[in-house]
């Protein structure tokens, strides 16, 4: 059976080599409300069955890091061989099978069709299904009840009706259902609708789209998901510095793994929810505590998540299965079973699409969502300002243009983008300030060995975005200073 594994939005699979054959490594992914760019790489694991490999083992034997994934469901189904489609004969139809059946409207012919007459008696419309008896089923009794169910239950009389409408008979036709009004049709005038191309893609939900995004607003600030500023106070071994090295070690296990984007930033919710849960975590447990997490995640989020053997590994065999075990159900208990935080990614997608973003903008605020979830002054930022504040950066430093982009109206943070994102730049103002200082401090960042988020995005296949001159530039000192741009 073909495989597919999960990737996020920027990763390209890439050519293994292996005894002089060249295989491919098929990838794809699952869609995401407004994400922009989605790449659906198709499966290449046929090349290697005309080789004479396996159909099971195609996927498992090309790729290394996938030597202990198993699929979740295994149907086991396999096509007999030699066995081809069965024709049904089908049986003749005769001429008088052919009549009879035209003359049967149970049976496909054309049959009377249903009218229904709106008499308008001195202003009031009053209708009546007409209906043949013989050609129904219905009893004359149910023929009054539908009577009686289309006529309007109080019909206002004008006193101004002209006497030429009495008696006057009109044939309605059938009328097509309107379309019901959702909120995310309700627009203002000045606000672009950046879902109107979307009713196509069932997956996309254009009509409820912005209910969707407005939950997800309110569930980031409940008690049980939001995080209290300095949320480490009253832990007598663990410190911010500690949390800082656990992030930033799980990020480079999470690029390790070839994982999505989404598992990396769930990982480092459920780490912070738990360290805010619980005060009595020692500090020989702080490694437990990420490993679990991300086990959960993979669980929550991949298509085929690591094994635990996996997770075991990575660790050095400090943990065992049944120390990841027992802290898998502590953590679950200790957080009600809340998983689904929303994610500072979730609404990227959403922004970049109202921002009509280039790649290169999307780009960079992904590495500064990820630089700001190394942070510790920044975690108890809502994911939505993250991701609103990383946004604007990039749109700072990298300014639209063209017919789709906003420079040819020197606006950066437009009526649109205020509207979906729910901020404006005056309320984006110390958390853009406060994540250009992040950026400011990543060389003093990897002086002290914390370099996983840059070393991974100064690669080709993002871009080198993080080498760039403009994060080391004039502009980066005036968004630290708090000058800001509308």
């Amino acid at each position: 059976m073909s495989r597919f594994i999960r990737i996020d939005e920027n990763h390209v699979a890439g050519n293994l080599h292996e005894g002089g054959v060249k295989k491919m490594v098929a990838a794809t992914r699952r869609p995401v409300l407004g994400e922009l760019g989605n790449k659906v790489l198709r499966n290449a694991s046929q090349d290697l069955v005309g080789k004479g490999t396996e159909k099971g083992a195609v996927l498992k034997n090309a790729n290394p890091t996938l030597k202990n994934i198993k699929p979740r469901v295994d149907t086991r189904w396999r096509k007999a061989d030699g066995s081809g489609a069965v024709a049904v004969p089908k049986k003749p139809v005769t001429r008088s099978e052919s009549i009879k059946s035209t003359a049967d409207p149970k049976a496909g012919g054309n049959a009377e069709a249903v009218k229904v007459h709106v008499q308008l008696n001195k202003g009031n419309e009053v209708k009546h299904v007409t209906l043949k008896r013989e050609d129904s089923q219905l009893s004359l009794r149910t023929l009054a009840k539908q009577n009686r169910k289309v006529q309007p239950k109080s019909a206002p009389s004008s006193s101004n009706a002209s006497s030429s409408d009495e008696g006057e008979t009109i044939s309605t036709t059938t009328k097509k259902p309107e379309r019901l009004d959702t909120h995310s049709q309700k627009l203002l005038e000045s606000i672009e609708n950046i879902d109107v191309n979307d009713g196509w893609n069932p997956m996309l939900v254009s009509e409820y789209v912005n209910d969707i995004y407005n939950y997800l607003n309110q569930l980031e600030s409940r008690p049980g998901y939001a995080l209290r500023e300095n949320f480490l106070e009253g832990h007598k071994e663990i410190s911010h510095k500690m949390r800082t090295i656990l992030i930033d070690w799980i990020n480079e296990v999470h690029h390790q793994f070839k994982l999505d984007i989404d598992t990396y930033h769930m990982t480092v919710s459920l780490i912070d929810r738990y360290l805010q849960k619980v005060k009595t975590v020692p500090k020989k447990k702080l490694q437990l505590v990420g490993v679990t997490a991300m086990f959960i995640a993979s669980k929550y989020e991949e298509l085929f998540p690591p094994e635990i053997h996996d997770f075991v590994f990575i660790t050095d065999d400090t943990y065992q299965k049944h120390q990841i075990l027992e802290m898998e159900k502590e953590m679950v208990r200790a957080l009600d079973f809340n998983l689904g935080k929303p994610l500072p990614t979730h609404f990227l997608r959403r922004f970049s699409k109202a921002a009509k973003a280039s790649d290169v903008n999307h780009v960079l605020a992904k590495y500064l969502i990820e630089l700001a979830s190394v942070d510790y002054s920044t975690a108890h930022y809502k994911p939505s300002e993250i991701a609103a504040a990383a946004l604007y950066i990039s749109l700072y430093l990298f300014p639209l243009s063209g017919e789709d982009g906003n420079s040819s109206s020197g606006l950066i943070w437009t009526k649109t983008l205020e509207h979906y994102t729910h901020y404006s730049v005056r309320g984006l103002s110390p958390i853009v300030q406060r994540l250009a200082n992040v950026i400011k401090s990543v060389p003093k960042m990897m002086e002290k060995k914390l370099k996983s988020p840059w070393l991974k995005y100064s690669s080709s296949k993002f871009q080198n975005i993080s080498t760039h001159s403009k994060l080391k530039g004039v502009d980066i000192d005036m968004l630290a200073e708090g000058k800001l741009v509308l």
